[in-house]
């Protein structure tokens, strides 16, 4: 279930969160590991360079016979990964092209040129290179506010990106600033329940989450599920996301009932929006089996976790990794 995660947009439109816990929420065992759009190098052991584990193999013991020589699974991993890499780093230079042909033709005031230092800021964050993204993205706040107005829409995008590249950097405070100011702008501009209203109100309340502003986060996000509720459509996923949100900052919160309760409706709605068989669901399980021991209800949390169980093996298969540690977890409870 997505919890919290800030995506950005070039144009101020709804935002769904995907990934991030907000806070140190109760620990799951993941059903599937959502994608990122960076991920950190993990050294190897053997070679500081992975370019040079290509070729290795591993032996694979086969039932009834010997072992089997196999290639090394790592060899693929490090090779898609390199492949994202070189597609991101071809798309940034792409981006630089249309800035400097909108430049050349446009001049550097018209919108579309905006736009694209917003496009560049933005792959240069979801690649992982977050100082040069704020570099940008400060002096695309000035900018925007200058050609735009203090209070154009994409003025306001514009300084909620930057909040989330702060954020990103663990500058919380800078973040926190900038995001209230933007609530507040968008809530008189645009209205408390325009779309954008409700994704800078979620944004708040994850960094109040992350920033250790229990008491705020709660209850901003309480107020965001209470607004998705009535502006969105029943089954919009956005709902559900901000509801998994507030468990993770009830949990934080040390509000054990509230948090355990939001989960159970997050399983509830789950089985009746995507089926009972949906990955979502079966991860809504794992959260609520192992809020449940949290909160010292253990039979619940056994009866649930048997269950976990079962339905691991009935849809990912008998040693899947998520299967294989679902068991692990019936056993050590």
């Amino acid at each position: 279930m997505a919890r919290g995660k800030k995506t950005k947009s070039r144009t101020i439109r709804r935002q769904r969160p995907a990934g991030t816990d907000a806070g140190s929420a109760p620990a799951v065992e993941s059903v599937e590991q959502a994608s990122v759009a960076v991920e950190e190098p993990v050294p190897s052991a053997e070679a500081a360079d992975p370019s040079e584990r290509t070729g290795r193999t591993v032996k694979q013991p086969i039932f009834g016979g010997g072992d089997t020589e196999l290639p090394d699974p790592q060899d693929a991993k490090t090779a898609e990964k390199r492949k994202q890499e070189d597609e991101a780093e071809e798309s940034l230079a792409q981006l630089r092209r249309v800035l400097e042909l909108s430049l050349e033709q446009r001049g550097p005031d018209d919108p579309g040129t905006l736009r694209a230092r917003a496009d560049i800021a933005m792959a240069l964050w979801h690649m992982g290179r977050t100082d040069e993204a704020i570099e940008i993205e400060e002096e695309l706040a000035a900018d925007t506010a200058r050609v735009l107005g203090e209070e154009h829409p994409e003025t306001l995008t514009s300084r909620a990106n930057l909040a989330s590249s702060y954020w990103t950097a663990g500058r919380n405070d800078e973040a926190i600033e900038i995001e209230e100011a933007v609530l507040a702008d968008a809530e008189r501009l645009l209205g408390p329940d325009h779309l954008a209203t409700l994704t800078a109100r979620a944004n708040l309340a994850f960094s109040y989450s992350t920033a250790g502003r229990k008491e705020q986060a709660v209850e901003l996000q309480r107020q965001v599920v209470a607004d998705r509720e009535r502006v969105l459509e029943p089954d919009d996923p956005d709902t559900m996301d901000a509801r998994a949100n507030l468990a993770s900052a009830c949990w934080n919160a040390d509000l054990v009932d509230e948090a355990v309760a939001a989960e159970e409706r997050i399983l509830e709605e789950s089985e009746r929006i995507n089926g009972p068989d949906d990955v979502d669901t079966l991860q809504a399980r794992v959260a609520l089996a192992s809020s449940y021991r949290m909160a010292g209800r253990t039979e619940a949390a056994a009866e649930l976790q048997s269950r976990v169980v079962e339905e691991s093996e009935r849809l990912l298969g008998h040693d899947h990794p998520a299967t294989v540690a679902a068991r692990k977890t019936r056993e050590l409870n």
